[in-house]
């Protein structure tokens, strides 16, 4: 093990390919990093354990002397949220791709490596330990960053920006992974506008087009070409010339039609239904998916040969709840964004927000961008937590404690009585979380005022 001063930001290299491990110290130590070298993977555990807090960028590859590079990430990882991942490798196996992209790696670097790249992804990581180090980072947790049409200042959407910004002026097509409602679409709008095209942004929903449909609003069609096509129409590839198309769902796309794809991603060409002339366009492509693309792979929905040629980039966006820094900050710019529309000054109290923090978010920002919205209507100008969608308060809540052999009336009691005073006695709120009418709410107070 080799280790370079202590004061710079700290970089670690596992691989047992000396020279791999000469070429990225030598970046490293050229971009302003120390180095931390390791060729197995017992002396990597033993120096996360020992260095993990300061490691600002890790390199793992994949084939060690002991195991696989992928074993240092996962549950029981020892690297921290802040470290960006990059993964070594010399050959292109989706299944540990894939899994690299599960567990939060950032970066994946094919032998022999691309030092050009490696240089510029090294100088932004150094820039921003240094904006860190003096403070200039952003620390106000109703603050929040914005970064093209993405918003965030936890550590898992610094990491992804740097991709992004990287990777967005090429022309290299782009995968998009992860959950519904984390905002691939906006990582897809974010690589269009930062690539510098002038050309227009275009996304086609792959599962909401009908099989049979698919392949004329992809490709276009002839006139004639079949019954009711009165007129020339021309597809995606055409309407995104120039600019990006994304095809979200990609894994809901026809097997038949996935294969013409690859052969339009391939050749550059395309030919409109019914027509007999080769096309050719200009146009950048991201597909995305909220499934587990290899999973999709061995599930027969996604033809192995169109991932590979899909995902010379993959994007992972993490959800919400691996983002706990930033849902306050994002429910305030929600929240802000309401006010300069309709005019008005609404704020959230302490109590909503503590709720909103306290909730797993399964349908991540777009679930929280709802209920925001949903509060806004339903408060007059302050955002109380009765104002929330009824199950994110029931999670959120404190637990009610029942004694063994109470009564069900009395456990009833007690549930309805502390849900109003939860809902700071608003009625009509508690009447609605606990999922029953007004009037029979009235009927059981009553009853209580007589006990």
């Amino acid at each position: 093990m080799v280790t370079q001063g202590t004061a710079a930001p700290l970089g670690l290299i596992v691989d047992a390919d000396q020279e791999t491990v000469d070429a990225l110290s030598e970046l490293l130590t050229a971009k302003g990093f120390s180095t931390l070298h390791c060729g197995t993977l017992v002396e990597a555990s033993e120096t996360l354990e020992a260095h993990a807090d300061a490691l600002a960028v890790a390199f793992i590859a994949l084939d060690l002397p002991d195991g696989e590079g992928l074993e240092l990430l996962g549950k029981n990882s020892l690297l921290r949220d802040h470290t960006d991942v990059a993964l070594i490798h010399h050959d292109d196996d989706p299944a540990r791709t894939q899994r690299g992209i599960r567990e939060q790696a950032s970066y994946f670097f094919r032998k022999p490596l691309d030092a050009v790249f490696i240089g510029e992804v090294l100088e932004d990581i150094g820039r921003e330990c240094a904006q860190e180090a003096s403070g200039d980072a952003v620390d106000d947790s109703v603050a929040i960053d914005q970064f093209g049409m993405m918003r965030g200042n936890s550590p898992a959407m610094r990491k992804l920006y740097r991709v992004v910004r990287k990777v967005a002026p090429s022309s290299a097509t782009v995968l998009v992974v992860g959950e519904s409602g984390t905002g691939k679409e906006l990582a897809a709008q974010t690589l269009h506008q930062m690539s510098g095209s002038e050309g227009p942004f275009v996304a086609m929903n792959c599962g909401a087009i009908a099989s049979e449909l698919a392949e004329s609003e992809l490709f276009g069609h002839e006139k004639g070409s079949f019954s009711g096509a009165e007129r020339r129409h021309a597809g995606y590839f055409e309407r995104a010339e120039g600019g990006t198309l994304l095809l979200d769902e990609v894994g809901e796309m026809p097997l038949d039609l996935q294969v013409k794809l690859l052969r339009v991603l391939e050749t550059g060409k395309f030919r409109r239904v019914g027509g007999t002339e080769d096309l050719s366009m200009n146009v950048r492509f991201v597909a995305a998916t909220n499934r587990d693309p290899e999973a999709a792979i061995q599930e027969g929905l996604l033809r192995e040969d169109l991932y590979f040629r899909i995902a010379q980039f993959c994007l992972r966006m993490p959800p919400l709840r691996e983002r706990d820094r930033d849902i306050a900050g994002l429910a305030h710019a929600f929240l802000n964004e309401l006010n300069t529309e309709h005019g008005t000054a609404k704020r959230f109290s302490p109590d909503a927000i503590a709720t909103i923090e306290d909730y797993a978010w399964p349908g991540n920002v777009r679930e929280l961008k709802s209920a925001v919205e949903r509060a806004f209507i339903l408060a007059e100008d302050t955002l109380e937590p009765q104002h929330l969608p009824e199950g994110q308060i029931e999670q959120a809540g404190e637990f009610l404690r029942i004694s063994v052999g109470e009564s069900l009336q009395q456990t009833e009691k007690q549930q309805i009585l502390a849900t109003i005073e939860a809902c700071k006695g608003n009625k009509k709120a508690a009447a609605e979380t606990l999922g029953i009418a007004l009037k029979t709410l009235y009927n059981k107070l009553k009853e209580y005022e007589k006990d």
